[in-house]
């Protein structure tokens, strides 16, 4: 919603030999103007936003900004910066009062203003402006035109309220819950029949695509019965993707299909890996949700799921990857240089993230994850009394020496060698997605700038082995060569999997035996084309499984 963020700050610059060290900046600093300042900033914010101070871009040191290491960047700093005192958000902000939403609702009724403002004023009876008003919003709530019958049961709950003359504002909310309380608002087609209407139709639709219900352009085809012709419903699909209402679908989809509603499951151990924070996190997140958009709207084929020559970072995720030259805390799309390993959803943080438990990793939950979540062949559940790996934070074993003795036992082997395989490919990723050569390990010496010893946060560990042998006997030595085999051998499976994700997101229903041809057959329609991904959505919402019950 928009909202106004304060801020109360004064400048300051650092006291001259004050001691650098996080804990101890605060209250170390020599006030340049003591005279507070105040700053008011209107923005718009969403759920989980977080704010935090950003450096101007030719503030940064040559060598680049450590967040982690705040001693670094301002031992030798000379210039003034900005002590806050307060920050405030006041919001949500409406431009009127009733909010638009409230008159939308309430229409046929005006509102006060002055001394009465938002006091609802009626031009006609009550009941009548109850029923008015629940026609619209049952219409709207139920996605199809309502009866008389409907309506009038509705209302009819306001009578006794109507009989011992409550406010208006209180008889309304009545049939108005009840409304949404109705199997009609609660489940998208209660009719008869196998197939769709084309009022239930523009719901499916909307709902895939918008995450909510059908718009008045969608309804007026609907009702003209125009909606299920192959034509206009190819035309409708295309303007819902092309739609800013349309990110509902990208950021829904990308968590439930890739996982990424558990990325704030688990938090990275702080002394192993410092550099993590909130910014940082909701960066990997609004990669993968950006970069999906794009690979839909662009129609990008289903290789770019493995791998890719772009991706969606902001200055603080570039770092992270080794990327140069992206400043700013705004995401946007970004060239992967030819020496990175990063591309493609495998190698992004938050899917890395996400299978990891934030002090170590290990290749079964991400071999897992490969497995399930893009070839669509989820490995069974281990055994009965099969023991877990136990982190290892002090760096004496690897993970692959741990795996030995599952891998060995005849009972597991049969699974690992399927499971292991890509886990292992992307053990050169730390817990947040941070690439690596080797492990990090607790204990150990850290020698600051002015010589003194101090108990290290992390030290390197033992080395990364990211080879392995895939189940068709490729050998691969690191998560490219992987990516070349998947390339390879697996994207059929990738745009089978992708397509039957499709499929349930859209209509709720799991793909059974006997919808596995027309699964193939979508596919099949695009294989000479590498599985475009807006042409796969088209194709869903085309195919006999999108519009049946």
């Amino acid at each position: 919603a928009t909202s106004k963020v304060i801020f109360t700050l004064y400048r300051g610059q650092i006291a001259s030999g004050a001691t650098a060290a996080l804990s101890d900046l605060l209250g170390v600093y020599d006030l340049v103007d003591d005279t507070p300042r105040r700053v008011e900033l209107i923005t718009f914010m969403s759920p989980g936003d977080t704010i935090a101070p950003s450096l101007a871009e030719n503030e940064l040191p040559a060598d680049g900004f450590k967040y982690f290491q705040p001693d670094l960047n301002v031992k030798d700093f000379g210039g003034e910066g900005v002590a806050f005192k307060s920050l405030a958000i006041e919001g949500p902000i409406y431009d009127t009062w009733p909010p638009e939403g409230t008159q939308r609702l309430l229409h046929g009724v005006r509102f006060g203003d002055g001394e009465a403002e938002g006091e609802v004023l009626l031009e006609r009876s009550a009941r009548d402006h109850i029923t008015e008003i629940v026609r619209d919003f049952a219409t709207r709530a139920f996605r199809r035109p309502v009866s008389d019958e409907e309506v009038e049961a509705f209302c009819g709950l306001a009578d006794s309220l109507l009989a011992e003359a409550r406010p208006f504002v209180e008889v309304i909310r009545v049939p108005l819950r009840a409304v949404l309380s109705s199997p009609s608002f609660l489940y998208h087609d209660v009719s008869e029949g196998k197939t769709l209407s084309d009022f239930a139709l523009a719901t499916r639709l909307s709902y895939f695509l918008w995450r909510t219900t059908p718009d008045a352009e969608l309804t007026r085809l609907a009702a003209q019965g125009e909606l299920s012709k192959p034509g206009v419903l190819r035309g409708q699909t295309e303007r819902l993707l092309a739609d800013i209402r349309a990110e509902r679908f990208f950021e829904d989809f990308a968590g439930q299909a890739f996982r990424l509603y558990e990325i704030n499951a688990t938090t990275p151990e702080k002394t192993l890996y410092p550099e993590y924070n909130d910014i940082l996190g909701q960066a990997m997140l609004r990669e993968t949700e950006l970069y999906l958009a794009e690979v839909i709207r662009q129609n990008l084929g289903a290789s770019n799921f493995i791998d890719a020559d772009f991706t969606y970072a902001n200055r603080r995720l570039a770092e992270h990857y080794g990327i140069e030259n992206v400043e700013g805390q705004y995401m946007r799309k970004v060239e992967i240089p030819d020496d990175s390993v990063r591309g493609g959803l495998l190698t992004q943080a938050s899917v890395l993230k996400v299978t990891a438990n934030g002090t170590t990793t290990s290749p079964v939950p991400r071999g897992n994850f490969v497995l399930a979540n893009l070839l669509g062949r989820p490995a069974p559940p281990p055994p009965p009394n099969v023991g877990s790996l136990e982190p290892d934070t002090r760096g004496t074993t690897t993970i692959r020496e741990q795996l030995s003795a599952h891998r060995d036992s005849p009972i597991c082997a049969g699974c690992h060698i399927k499971i292991d395989p890509p886990g292992l490919a992307l053990e050169s990723f730390d817990p947040i997605g941070g690439h690596r050569t080797k492990y990090r390990a607790t204990g150990g010496i850290y020698t600051a700038p002015d010589g003194n010893e101090y108990p290290a946060p992390y030290v390197e560990g033992p080395a990364v082995d990211p080879s392995g042998v895939t189940p068709s006997g490729r050998m691969f030595a690191d998560i490219e060569e992987y990516k070349k085999y998947m390339l390879d051998e697996e994207l059929d499976a990738i745009a089978t999997h992708i397509a039957s994700r499709l499929i349930v997101f859209a209509t709720g229903a799991e793909i059974d035996f006997a919808d596995r041809a027309e699964v193939a057959a979508i596919t099949a329609e695009l294989e000479d084309d590498g599985y475009p991904m807006k042409s796969m959505i088209h194709a869903v919402v085309q195919s006999d499984l999108f519009h049946v019950k």
